[in-house]
Formats: C-alpha cells, sequence, structure tokens
C-alpha cells in the first residue's frame, strides 16, 4: 500500500467521524431549547438576556412541554415556586466556641443590653420572573433582611422582655419588617415564617443571667402566693370589720339614746328643782329606792353579830328568818 493511499484513507475517516460529531453537535443544539417543566415548578425564557412575553401569562410557563430556540438564543430559567425553603440565620449567634461576642455578632436592645439571636426562616418564591431577573445569592439576601430587622426591632425592646415573655411579638415584627425590606428590594420571595431557634445571653455573661432569672422567677412565685393569700384573707377581714363596725355602730346608737333619754329627764327637773329642790330630791329618790327595792327578790336578816346582808334575786319561802 502507497503512502498517501494510506494517509488518504485517515483523512476520510477522521472526515467522516467529524461531520458525524458535528451533526450530533448541531441536533443537541436544536434540541437544547426543548425541556420538560416538571410539576411544582414553572419556567421563563430569556431570549438574549430579555424575557419572552408581554404579559405574565405569556411570560411564565408552567409544567409541560417547553419548547424553545437552541441555548445560544434562549435561555430557560426553571424556578420551584411550589417548594418551601428552609433557611438558617446565624448573623448575631455566638455558637462557635472560644471567641469572644465583639468578634462574632450581638444584638443590642433598649436598654443597653446585648443578646444572641439565630433563627429558622422558611420562604417560598411568589414572583418567578422576579426572583429570576433579581437574585443571585438568594441566602445572603434573606440573611441581610432577617438579621437588619432583628436589629431594628430589638433596639425598642428591653432585654427582659425578648429573653421571655416577648418573643412571640419580636416574631412577628421581624417577620414583618423582613417581608417589608425584600418587598422594597423586588425579589419575588414570600416568607412563611420565622423561629427563634436561640434567644439568650452572651456567654461571657449567660450564668450571671440565668441566676438573675432565677430569682426573679422565685419573686414572680412569691409574690403569686401573697396574692393569693390576700385574696383569701382580705374578705374575710373585711367582713369581720363589717360585723364590727355595726356593732359598734349599734352600741353607739344604745349609748346615745340612753344619754339623751338621761339627759332629757334632767332638763325635765331641772325647772322644777330650781323651785323647789328638796322636794325635788324627795320624790326622786323615792322613785330611784322604789325601782331598786323592786329588783330585790328578798332579804334575809343573819345571826346576830353578823351586820352582812345578802340580797336574794329570787323570792323564796324561809320559814326559819322569815320573809320581807
Amino acid at each position: 500500500m502507497k503512502k498517501g493511499s494510506l494517509f488518504t484513507d485517515i483523512l476520510q475517516t477522521a472526515t467522516k467521524y467529524f461531520v458525524a460529531i458535528v451533526i450530533v453537535v448541531i441536533i443537541c443544539i436544536l434540541c437544547s431549547g426543548i425541556c420538560i417543566i416538571k410539576s411544582g415548578n414553572q419556567a421563563i425564557i430569556l431570549r438574549f438576556g430579555k424575557i419572552v412575553g408581554k404579559t405574565y401569562e405569556e411570560q411564565v410557563h408552567g409544567p409541560g412541554l417547553l419548547l424553545a430556540f437552541p441555548y445560544i438564543i434562549d435561555e430557560v430559567i426553571i424556578v420551584p415556586t411550589d417548594q418551601v425553603f428552609e433557611q438558617s440565620v446565624t448573623t448575631h449567634d455566638t455558637e462557635r466556641k472560644y471567641r469572644k461576642t465583639s468578634e462574632t455578632g450581638y444584638i443590642m436592645t433598649g436598654d443597653n443590653n446585648i443578646a444572641v439571636v439565630s433563627a429558622s426562616v422558611k420562604y417560598t418564591i411568589s414572583n418567578p420572573i422576579r426572583y429570576a431577573l433579581n437574585v443571585k445569592d438568594l441566602p445572603s439576601i434573606i440573611d441581610a433582611c432577617v438579621s437588619s430587622a432583628m436589629v431594628d426591632e430589638a433596639s425598642s425592646m428591653k432585654v427582659d422582655v425578648l429573653l421571655t415573655n416577648g418573643q412571640d411579638s419580636f416574631t412577628q415584627a421581624i417577620l414583618q419588617r423582613s417581608q417589608e425590606k425584600l418587598n422594597k428590594i423586588d425579589v419575588g420571595i414570600n416568607l412563611n415564617s420565622i423561629e427563634l431557634t436561640k434567644v439568650a445571653m452572651p456567654e461571657e455573661v449567660r450564668a450571671i443571667y440565668e441566676r438573675v432569672n432565677s430569682a426573679t422567677v422565685e419573686v414572680s412565685t412569691l409574690l403569686g402566693i401573697a396574692n393569693q393569700y390576700r385574696e383569701k384573707t382580705l374578705p374575710n377581714a373585711r367582713s369581720a370589720a363589717d360585723t364590727i363596725i355595726s356593732k359598734a355602730n349599734s352600741e353607739y346608737a344604745k349609748k346615745v339614746a340612753d344619754a339623751n333619754k338621761d339627759l332629757a329627764e334632767f332638763w325635765g327637773v331641772l325647772e322644777e328643782y330650781k323651785t323647789d329642790p328638796e322636794s325635788v330630791k324627795t320624790r326622786i329618790y323615792s322613785q330611784k329606792v322604789s325601782e331598786f327595792m323592786s329588783k330585790i327578790g328578798s332579804v334575809r336578816i343573819v345571826a346576830d353579830g353578823d351586820t352582812k346582808l345578802f340580797i336574794n334575786p329570787k323570792v323564796t319561802e324561809d320559814t326559819t328568818y322569815g320573809k320581807y
């Protein structure tokens, strides 16, 4: 075989393979615009970097077969609109050990205290067009918006409220603030929920705060017990006081009435006494002796030498000493 003939055969064979490869590449390029959009996803087409379609319905393509020009002309961007994404925001978390708070991050509260916070954020893509055109690094955007919302909201709260019963209101506030920030930059993201995974004091002061918090809880418990005792005791005390006051008022009224009666009696005989004092004294004395004697049941005379008189309130028969 001649050397020229061998070279020609090799060249022809190589040409055939090259042509076949070129044809395959062309076919692949021509078919690259054909794709299947799975359920739960939506797609948009960028033609030379510009979105295809005039209305939202024309621009967004739902699940199914999608025909587009080759990728050198059209770019198909598939967006998972039904998927719920979850991301941790730990910008202000000092979980990493052996690092000072000043070297990581923290939140300054309204009463000039600091706290470390981390959260879990769940979100969905609400507008595939805005997401495809405006988003390059979504985790960083979410982290920045939520983190800055934490700083804004914490600046108006006391640290005790943030660490105890104010976490629900804090979560709702940062959810609203974060969504407003995302809406301003128009990224087509909807925040579904934010859950605080950690709210605590920095490691440097956590032990001290826990002791203070324990004492605060104990004070609240004792205060609750005292309030219960007060609620139980005060009604009884008020009732007893009302009874004593009522009895005192009755006694007061009775004493005043008796005093007024005696006073009226005094004023009744005063003018007569001025005219004939001896007669008035004799009459009053006789009346008082009669009243006194009417209250005596009997008088007994004892043996000779004993001058005591025994007044018995009950009238009895006594044949030994006699009745008077």
